[in-house]
């Protein structure tokens, strides 16, 4: 028996989102025929797929602005108001890969809110788990406050993760461990994620001073606490930062004080040895009136004087307290 593949049309997920009681499932068919939406929508797009990107195209209820914004390629992060109408691109974490961050646009008006991204993302599968589950969500813009949020916790769900990989590096240098630690790379994913941080909170701050003032009372509260969490992620995040560059800083000198400790032991072992390879070059010269060639006891008489010429230097090394 085969298995029957939806095909929702590039439609992710849609919801109707009336002010009392849960959200109700919607599919395309139900989506086509809102023309505009008497209750509140939240529809989101896999704009991978032409016929989204053909459906935003004509959508006879979204503004110019909001259309561009849905479609655009661009991946710079704004957030803007446009009348009495948001719209803008934001970084989210993804939702199958938690070291690794996409954008995904939005436009919010009074008739709903509508999503577009090319890859899933974190905050929009848990404001979906959040709707299936029969949550209760208050028109559009309880939704986008909702969505905004849970990119903030996504953000500070993977700051607390790394915060985690440096206590273990921690432990692992002071143990002695240090041979398989990667620092490097998570500074790295650590810059990129101080990015993205830093856009959203600048969008969000720049969008709650530029909203109308009709528009102000409902939403700037959420927008402001939105940015102070924001805030507190990149303070938190600068901090694990800094305790990697610090360890990563332990790590170089604990290896350059074991390099130094081997060099210090072979330049040691080349001091000490140095003398049986004079004086074994020396006998290994193919000329004429080296001592005891002649003697049967030569070659014990070498030996000593090899011995000799260890413990002279070894005496040496102990004086100048080299050892």
């Amino acid at each position: 028996m085969g298995t029957e593949l939806l095909d929702n049309k590039g439609l992710i997920c849609g919801f109707l989102l009336p002010p009392a009681g849960p959200a109700i499932s919607i599919g395309m068919d139900g989506v086509d025929a809102l023309a505009p939406p008497s209750t509140p929508v939240w529809l989101n797009f896999n704009i991978n797929d032409s016929r989204a990107r053909d459906w935003l195209a004509t959508c006879g209820w979204l503004n110019e602005e909001g259309r561009e914004t849905l479609l655009s390629k661009h991946h710079n992060i704004r957030f803007e108001a446009y009348g009495a109408s948001l719209a803008g691109v934001l970084a989210d974490v993804y939702a199958d890969e938690p070291d690794a961050y996409g954008v995904f646009h939005l436009f919010a008006d009074a008739h709903g809110l509508i999503t577009a991204r090319r890859h899933p993302l974190t905050a929009a599968a848990r404001l979906h788990q959040d709707l299936v589950n029969g949550v209760s969500v208050d028109g559009s813009r309880d939704a986008l406050q909702r969505l905004l949020g849970y990119i903030a916790e996504s953000f500070d769900r993977t700051v607390l993760a790394y915060a985690e990989r440096i206590d273990d590096a921690e432990e692992a240098v002071f143990a002695g461990h240090i041979a398989q630690l990667n620092l490097g790379q998570h500074r790295r994913e650590m810059a990129r994620l101080r990015r993205h941080v830093f856009a959203n909170r600048h969008a969000v701050v720049q969008v709650s001073q530029d909203l109308p003032s009709a528009q102000v009372a409902p939403i700037v509260k959420g927008l402001q606490r939105l940015a102070a969490a924001l805030t507190q992620i990149s303070q938190d995040l600068e901090l694990v930062e800094e305790r990697a560059r610090l360890v990563s800083e332990e790590i170089d000198s604990l290896l350059a004080a074991r390099t130094n400790r081997n060099l210090y032991f072979v330049s040691l072992a080349a001091v000490v040895f140095l003398p049986i390879t004079v004086i074994s070059g020396i006998f290994g010269m193919n000329v004429a009136g080296l001592p005891w060639t002649e003697d049967e006891h030569g070659f014990i008489n070498a030996i000593v004087l090899m011995l000799i010429a260890v413990v002279v230097a070894g005496a040496l090394i102990r004086w100048r307290r080299m050892w």
